[in-house]
């Protein structure tokens, strides 16, 4: 870039939600700049052989013009489109001719640094290259955000690890592996495994395990979509409000949004931890299932895992196995993304570590935007599903493009590997 002088926007980001915000700044005009490596996770870190929860009419990214769609994608390539489950390798090469099409200018390159100004921020990247920016967009997705339980954490990094950390799964071939959890990960790690050839055994907190709903028939009465509105996550009352109403969730008090996110005594945690409905004839009667369980603790012995629970009985169990996948989630911590500095940090208000965001996905720092999970407190769990990056595209853009005086005359990149902006 030339010297040092001002962009109006940077995106921290390549995975939907960046795509999503840079195909709407383009559209609108509003110079921007996109760094990372485009659907890094999807590509490098989910399992081979996976399938997506979301359902096909709910996986696209968030196209402008709502012309470059994953239907769309499938008629031009002639994949075959609604069949489920939708596979992984068909998203991602939706993801990708997505991005060439709509968003070519994604700089492959990290973030190192980005600190606060009196006039905007201040950014490096990997390449050594300082550059300011009015304004940026967090779009990190789910990195920096795996969580393991502090109990798991204490083993060794050779017998433990998360479930994002597997691409192959069948490095694990004859080999005895407990997964922790319960939710989508959890499960399909266990398939994938049972199906790779480990002896594989789940452990799960609660005493059930959920199960989304199979999708509605097309032809239902008005009683029926009264009842049971369809929606982008599902069908119901809640998951429709919680799918096309973040508006509103937003409008909740903060202690109510926080619980229902989280899912605590006082209120039902929607969109919580589930198994798609395709996915469980493929876990129950494959897999030992251990229900109801309690860590007490972990030791590591004779090169082996070993977990100390307790039953729904009361009785002790000690678990062996050769490693143990924690299937446990994502938290997002504003702390834990290694590009943002001290001085920043400080003046970023936050709610157990998530930023408190304006209506316009803006932190307490103006100009500073975040996005999917980390903005999931304020908006709810949509934001954690890919059908969230219309909603936050739409939003973040529009206030851009308010809140900026853009100039209409093409803004130069003069890096000779990034083509121009206009």
């Amino acid at each position: 870039m030339a010297g040092r002088s001002d962009l109006p926007v940077a995106i921290v980001g390549a995975g939907p939600f960046g795509l999503s915000i840079g195909a709407h700044l383009r559209s609108r005009g509003v110079p921007f700049r996109i760094f990372g490596t485009p659907m890094h996770r999807w590509r490098a870190q989910m399992p081979l052989g996976m399938f997506l929860k979301s359902e096909w009419d709910a996986s696209s990214i968030s196209d402008p013009a709502g012309r470059y769609t994953l239907r769309q994608f499938c008629a031009e390539t002639r994949l075959p489109y609604g069949n489920a489950p939708l596979p992984l390798d068909t998203f991602t090469r939706y993801a990708m001719a997505f991005q060439r099409h709509l968003v070519p200018m994604v700089e492959d390159v990290l973030v190192t640094a980005v600190d606060r100004r009196p006039d905007g921020f201040e950014l490096r990247l990997a390449t050594g290259e300082g550059l300011r920016a009015k304004s940026v967009v967090i779009a990190t997705g789910l990195s920096h955000a795996e969580y393991v339980p502090q109990k798991l954490a204490q083993l060794p990094h050779q017998l433990r690890s998360h479930s994002s950390a597997h691409r192959d799964l069948s490095a694990f071939k004859d080999r005895d592996v407990v997964v922790v959890g319960a939710g989508q990960s959890a499960l399909e790690t266990a398939a994938l495994l049972n199906e790779t050839q480990a002896r594989v055994s789940l452990f799960v907190r609660g005493s059930s395990i959920s199960w989304s709903q199979s999708p509605l028939p097309d032809q239902r009465s008005l009683w029926q979509r009264l009842r049971r509105p369809a929606s982008p996550l599902g069908s119901g009352l809640k998951t429709w409000f919680c799918a096309n109403a973040p508006m509103l969730f937003y409008h909740l008090p903060q202690r109510t949004r926080l619980a229902i996110v989280r899912g605590d005594k006082t209120h039902e945690m929607l969109l919580g931890p589930a198994g798609a409905w395709w996915l469980r004839e493929r876990v129950l009667g494959r897999i030992p299932i251990l229900l109801g369980q309690s860590l007490l603790g972990v030791t590591a012995s004779g090169g082996k895992a070993v977990l100390h629970v307790t039953g729904p009985d009361g009785r002790s169990l000690d678990l062996a196995a050769d490693h143990i996948i924690a299937a446990t989630g994502f938290r997002f911590a504003a702390a834990s993304l290694p590009f943002l500095r001290e001085t920043l940090l400080r003046d970023l208000r936050c709610v157990e570590q998530v930023p408190i965001l304006s209506p316009h996905f803006e932190s307490s720092i103006p100009g500073l935007y975040f996005t999917g999970i980390a903005s999931a407190y304020n908006f709810g769990s949509v934001m954690r599903f890919l059908c969230g990056c219309q909603y936050t595209a739409e939003t973040i853009c529009h206030h851009i493009g308010r809140s900026q005086v853009s100039s209409r005359l093409p803004y130069v990149i003069t890096s000779e590997r990034n083509p121009k902006v206009s």
